[in-house]
């Protein structure tokens, strides 16, 4: 592994802990010190601590050490259930979390930095571990902003515009190069108004698949037939054409998304972290 990657995965994990430390710690810290209505400098004194202290946990360059919370909670007028709560919005921790900062308050020192230096390590196995699932288990696929019809024709050559979205991984998805989105009911009960199509580019489908076709720059989702495009709900009539129409084939649909097939918030941004678009 080159320098530089070493230097931008150091630079990663250190803008990953800064943001964590900033929503955990720094935000709350802000919060009820602006609430009281006092200034870093005045917190600083009242706890005991260097001016600049106050400033960087607020940043999130770093954070109160556990020995600090109490006074520092203490200063601010709130409890360390209070102080955990506000940024969780649960109100106050858990038995089981209080218990355990009970436990590590009744620790020696040296046995403390031995806990938290086990606590940084866990939660870099978890993380890499988070990674590791994204990497094996997201994929990043195009949806196009443009509808294909069941029914009436849509605009379907306007452009690439759109969005990506972050699937898991199953062998259609891995063949999907885009994603389309049905509007109307011709292709009811196969596909509903709404559904969101994996798409497999290809410029010629067999007979009996269902295509993305464009007639004269409107989209529709259809079966292809020896004798024209054909609806699944009965009412539409077939769709025929000739040879000095302007109709090609933009792909093969593989099926319908469902919600359970979409990466989380968390996986999304773990994903866009590792591979950033190109701009």
């Amino acid at each position: 592994m080159d320098g530089n990657k070493i230097a931008s995965i150091a630079e990663l994990k250190e803008e990953k802990l800064h943001a964590f430390n900033r929503e955990k710690y720094g935000d709350v810290i802000r919060r009820f010190r602006t609430e009281k209505g006092i200034n870093q400098p005045q917190l600083a004194a009242m706890i005991g601590v260097n001016k600049n202290a106050v400033s960087n946990w607020e940043a999130g360059r770093s954070r109160p050490d556990i020995n600090t919370l109490p006074v520092l909670c203490a200063a601010l007028g709130i409890s360390i259930s209070d102080f955990f709560g506000a940024e969780a919005g649960a109100g106050s921790l858990s038995r089981e979390d209080q218990r355990s900062l009970s436990g590590f308050r009744h620790l020696t020192a040296a046995n403390r930095q031995i806990v938290v230096k086990m606590i940084d390590a866990m939660l870099e196995v978890q993380e890499e571990e988070k990674r590791r699932f994204v990497a094996e288990n997201v994929r990043r696929i195009f949806r196009n902003e443009a509808k294909t019809a069941a029914g009436t024709g849509n605009p379907l050559d306007g452009g690439r515009r759109g969005r990506y979205e972050y699937l898991y991984a199953d062998p259609l998805i891995d063949q999907a190069d885009e994603i389309i989105t049905v509007t109307g009911n011709s292709m009811e009960p196969t596909f509903y108004d709404g559904d969101m199509l994996l798409v497999q580019h290809s410029q010629e489908i067999r007979i009996g698949e269902i295509g993305i076709f464009v007639a004269d720059g409107d989209g529709y989702v259809k079966e292809y037939r020896a004798d024209g495009l054909h609806s699944h709900n009965p009412k539409y009539p077939v769709l025929r054409f000739t040879e000095d129409d302007n109709v090609r084939c933009v792909g093969r649909v593989l099926g319908a998304l469902d919600r359970k097939q979409f990466a989380t918030r968390e996986e999304i941004q773990i994903y866009e972290d590792m591979y950033p678009k190109k701009k």
